[in-house]
């Protein structure tokens, strides 16, 4: 065995008190590059190159018999990672007759050596040595990462494998690597990890939107192994043909460039390497099939349009095709039918008979049984599609749903010879704010509990807590008795609940990536302004409600010279504010200074009251 060590004329002076002081035999010593043509009068290459060194005498050793021994070097992180060597050259093996001789793959992009690893583009991560298991470099990590967060546009790209079976989809990036042994890579995220079979690996990044980033972000602060996230490509194969419309930023182990077509291929069993016993690359080296992980990309023609060179969006957005179920069931939604009809005859008809009868089990029937729903989630769904199509026939359908709800009403209220304003309708004649509140959670709930099937059991509850007929028949019932007041009251409670569900609604469809924002903008702000605009008496009504709270409260157990006020109820807080109110007592009324209590109570109120008295004798 005829041994040379080969080494750059720098590092003469490390070679000779860290290397050859160690050595039990004879070596010769060759400078690199400039005795490159002696190389192959030896058996055996003891190297310490850099890898821009390394690199080139690969390339001539390639395909030879002869056999290498990488020892670490400071400018060599790339061919440490790839030949798995000990980051101290102290701790490295350099009796030759105790490492174990395998030929080795190499992998070559454009006919160039890769030592490590190609980027294309941003591979965050998901690269050999981009996940640390310490905690704070993974917090600095992720923090560099968010500060050049705006950088990571997707290019629309096609990955083309030596199986002729090839993907077009937009990513931030694509790593290479012929291997992600030493990698955290290897401990989570590629169980399954193979060397030295002929293949190498691929992982394709394509986030779908900024959320996706962030979220992978926060998690990788507190997740020593890297988790696989639902925006990553994993691909293991013999070659691999990457192309883009445009040039991309790429990296080949140290080497920066912009490229617009790369070619991966693996030179197999391309050189001879003598590895330590333990190395990790002694690894069996039996055939594998080729891998294909890559359900989390998009490789739609929709999608990569909307998406590739552009800004991440803030929400993951999703493709018709995407969702083409749901989008049929919401137009089926939208649909005028003779069971919409009858439905919101008998929902109507028995929301009446409840409101007459005050009966709130009937009403939570009627409220169930309505469809009105689904027009309303289908409008919502339209506003954010800008879909023409599904607006006029979602807007067709409640407006015919609604006009007969009403006209039900009247005819209900002619039938019945009955004009009194029952607690149930009362309590749908003067909205507030909190009604809106109602309606906008329900709105979100219901959009919700379309796009997710397994939360659609969720919508009885929503139907129950938004409730749409009993307005309606409340107006209808108004407009039957001529009462104004009645009839706007209620029709006001039931244009909230429109507004907010449908604002809602869609602006959860949009959180929820059905449609990108600049397609939604303009319906969300006319549905915006149609919230405020009902804002505006609602917030009367709620500062009317708020203040008879307080007017409530501060009578609450109030007494007087042996008057104790019971059940009270405000009737107008207009000044004078009009009280009804108990005063329970325990002598003849007659015997009370009513003024003098009056003003007990005008000076706690704080303004000038008017008060209807039901007089309590409490013996």
């Amino acid at each position: 065995m005829t041994v040379c060590l080969v080494a750059s004329e720098q590092d003469l002076p490390e070679v000779q008190k860290d290397i050859l002081p160690r050595l039990n035999y004879s070596v010769c010593l060759l400078r690199w590059p400039e005795d490159a043509e002696c190389i192959t009068d030896f058996t055996d290459l003891l190297i310490f190159l850099s890898d821009e060194h390394l690199r080139q005498l690969l390339d001539r050793a390639a395909g030879t018999e002869l056999t290498l021994h990488p020892l670490p070097h400071d400018d060599a992180v790339n061919s440490r990672r790839g030949f798995c060597l000990d980051k101290s050259l102290a701790k490295s093996e350099l009796d030759l007759a105790q490492r174990q001789t395998q030929s080795l793959d190499l992998l070559r992009c454009d006919n160039q050596i890769v030592l490590n690893k190609v980027v294309v583009g941003r591979a965050f991560n998901f690269q050999p040595g981009g996940h640390s298991r310490n905690a704070w470099q993974r917090a600095k990590t992720a923090g560099h990462q968010l500060f050049r967060i705006h950088q990571y546009v997707p290019k629309a790209i096609s990955l083309k494998t030596g199986k002729e079976s090839s993907l077009k989809t937009a990513a931030v990036g694509v790593m290479c690597s012929p291997h992600v042994l030493q990698s955290n890579l290897s401990r989570k995220l590629l169980p399954e990890n193979y060397v030295n079979d002929g293949m190498f690996y691929s992982l394709v990044v394509a986030p779908k939107s900024l959320t996706q980033m962030l979220r992978f972000f926060v998690m990788s602060l507190f997740e020593r192994n890297l988790p696989q996230p639902g925006f990553l490509g994993i691909l293991r194969s013999q070659s691999l043909v990457l192309e883009s419309p445009e040039e991309i930023d790429c990296r080949a182990d140290e080497r920066e460039f912009k490229a617009r077509s790369l070619s991966l291929w693996v030179d197999e069993g391309a050189i001879k390497l003598g590895l330590e016993p333990d190395s990790q690359l002694l690894q069996g080296s039996s055939r594998h099939k080729e891998v294909r992980r890559l359900k989390a990309l998009n490789s739609s023609a929709e999608y990569i349009t909307g998406i590739a060179n552009k800004p991440l969006p803030l929400i993951t957005h999703a493709a018709t095709e995407d969702f083409k179920e749901l989008y049929l069931q919401m137009r089926e939604a939208a649909q005028l039918s003779s069971t919409f009809l009858t439905l919101m005859v008998l929902s109507t008809l028995l929301a009446g008979f409840g409101l007459y009868a005050d009966s709130a089990p009937v009403i939570i029937g009627a409220m169930i049984l309505a469809p009105l729903m689904s027009p309303i989630v289908s409008l919502s769904m339209a506003i954010t599609r800008q879909d023409e199509g599904l607006l006029l026939t979602s807007g067709k359908t409640l407006a015919l749903g609604t006009a007969l709800a009403v006209l039900c009403a009247m005819l209900l209220s002619f039938m019945l010879p009955l004009e009194v304003v029952t607690s149930e309708i009362g309590a749908r004649l003067r909205p507030t704010l909190l009604d809106l509140g109602i309606a906008v959670i329900s709105g979100t709930a219901s959009a919700f509990a379309y796009a997710r099937s397994q939360a659609a059991k969720g919508l009885a509850g929503v139907a129950i807590a938004v409730a749409l007929v009993p307005p309606l028949a409340v107006t209808g019932i108004g407009l039957g008795w001529l009462s104004w007041s009645v009839a706007s009251g209620a029709l006001l409670l039931f244009i909230t609940n429109l507004a907010g569900i449908v604002f809602s609604a869609a602006a959860t469809f949009l959180m929820l990536g059905f449609a990108p924002f600049n397609t939604a903008r303009r319906g969300l702000i006319l549905s915006l302004l149609l919230v405020a605009l009902v804002s505006v008496p609602l917030a009367f009504s709620f500062n009317q409600l708020r203040k008879e709270a307080t007017i409530v409260s501060a009578l609450d157990l109030f007494s007087f010279e042996g008057v104790t006020l019971g059940q009270i109820k405000v009737l107008s807080v207009s000044e004078p504010v009009q009280l009804s109110m108990e005063m329970v007592i325990s002598e003849n009324p007659a015997e009370v200074d009513l003024p003098e209590v009056k003003r007990a109570i005008e000076a706690r109120v704080g303004e000038p009251v008017v008060m209807d008295v039901i007089w309590v004798i409490r013996y």
